[in-house]
């Protein structure tokens, strides 16, 4: 099998200009039931591993013991835009779990929001790490060590216990050992995850099924944590970003995130599916197009709902500076299932 496939064309003038080439595996609880491209592909889930990197928080009891709310699991499962309810939800994380900010180790950037970057330029050149789209996920890391009466200096170490839980949860959920997760850095200094891409669609199926093959303890805060993000999709993204506008405009439950490097994952609760498309040139304009083709073709999305994102988030019309259509984006991989 090869390991990539043609995902996207990009013509212009009725010639070929460019193409995405990646891989699309979809898995139903623990079968694989779509795959174009090797699902043995081992990749990083980057940002994607995220609601599976919350899970530590509610199975520690950190959740419970400092109150978090929903709104503050959906932060801890997303990459915010740094918008002021963000940074707020962010803060009130550490600020009920006693932990100065300081502890934060995920460097900071400026606002994916243009107008918050402005007045974020203005205020520092030195962006503050809670303003770091990863600052949720952060936060909650750090409130399950001081829950549970580990080191906060060392909390991003893989070999801290807060990371080895972590890299434990993504092994069961994917079906592998743990000993066959690779660990890197991720741009935040946390650990990456990576695993063939069977195994991390699988994994995102079983989070949205919250499968009763899954220890209690997991499942139920897979439960809550994908409760969170769909009814707090702001949190786990922000206004106009891809994953937010795709959970809001389905009228089926969806759970989306994206990870960088071309990298994005969907969940559907109600029908145990899990959808992984992985760009080889890491690029999401290589897997937009492509992932609401196949929801659509599974179903998942009507033709309305993914005409509109398509409009709002991937038109598939390149247009010139003035507005002249010069070309196209066809998705050419075949996402029929079964």
């Amino acid at each position: 099998m090869d390991r990539v496939v043609p995902l996207l064309h990009v013509l212009r003038g009725g010639l070929l200009e460019s193409v995405h080439r990646g891989a699309v595996v979809v898995a139903e609880g623990d079968e694989i039931r779509l795959a174009r491209g090797d699902p043995a592909w081992v990749v990083y889930y980057r940002s994607t591993s995220k609601p599976l990197q919350a899970l530590v928080g509610v199975t520690s009891g950190a959740a419970d013991a400092f109150g978090f709310t929903p709104e503050e699991l959906a932060l801890a499962a997303g990459s915010h835009s740094t918008r002021p309810e963000h940074v707020a939800t962010a803060r009130s994380m550490l600020g009920k779990a006693g932990i100065e900010e300081s502890a934060l180790r995920c460097g900071g950037h400026y606002a994916f929001d243009p107008e918050e970057r402005k007045k974020q330029q203005e205020a520092t050149s030195n962006p503050l790490p809670i303003w770091s789209n990863c600052s949720g996920k952060h936060a909650m890391m750090l409130a399950t060590a001081k829950h549970v009466g580990l080191p906060l200096d060392t909390y991003l170490d893989p070999a801290h216990p807060v990371q080895v839980e972590i890299r434990r949860h993504i092994a069961l959920l994917g079906g592998i050992d743990a000993s066959e997760v690779g660990v890197g850095i991720d741009g935040c200094s946390a650990p990456a995850f990576a695993v063939p891409l069977g195994a991390m669609a699988r994994s995102l199926a079983r989070f949205g099924r919250a499968d009763a093959r899954l220890p209690g303890d997991v499942a139920e805060a897979a439960r809550r944590i994908g409760e969170a993000m769909h009814a707090h999709p702001f949190l786990v993204g922000g206004p106009g970003r891809f994953d937010t506008d795709l959970m809001e405009s389905s009228r089926a439950t969806l759970l989306a995130k994206a990870g960088a490097e071309g990298v994005h994952g969907t969940v559907a609760p109600e029908h145990g599916l899990g959808l992984v498309v992985k760009a080889e040139d890491g690029r999401d304009r290589g897997y937009r197009l492509v992932v609401l083709a196949t929801l659509e073709r599974l179903g998942l999305l009507s033709g309305d709902e993914a005409d509109g994102l398509r409009s709002r988030q991937c038109d598939p019309v390149v247009r010139s500076i003035l507005g002249q259509e010069v070309g196209r984006l066809e998705v050419v991989v075949d996402p029929e299932a079964g």
